[in-house]
């Protein structure tokens, strides 16, 4: 098993979970493709990760620009991107290392309360 280091930018009370950035660039291996071949996902320094309150890897780390290409994959309709095991999770982790990560224009209250 890699051994990952990151830096929590968030925690989550009730889960006990942490939002992470990675402090150095790596890869892991996870799952396979189509052939059987294990998959190698690479990263770079700052990817976001989903820390669980045992310090185990819930999601990640994930790239920005490749969870929109993850993302542009489900909205296309392929059937592995859309029924991969925690794509929910991989993409709410991404979206909200990238919310933390870079300015954003302040939600006016009521826009963000109609949101939900």
């Amino acid at each position: 098993m890699s051994k990952i280091v990151v830096t929590i930018i968030k925690t989550f009370p009730v889960s006990g979970r942490s939002l992470c950035l990675t402090d150095e660039a790596g890869s892991l291996t996870g799952g396979v493709h189509k052939d059987g071949a294990p998959l190698t996902r690479s990263f770079s320094d700052g990817a976001v990760a989903l820390q669980n309150s045992d310090g185990s890897c819930a999601c990640g780390p994930v790239d920005f620009w490749a969870a929109v290409e993850f993302a542009g994959r489900i909205i296309e309709g392929d059937p592995r991107a859309i029924t991969e095991p925690g794509s929910a999770l991989l993409l709410a982790t991404a979206l909200l290392g990238a919310s933390m990560a870079w300015p954003l224009p302040t939600v006016p209250v009521s826009a963000g309360a109609e949101a939900v």
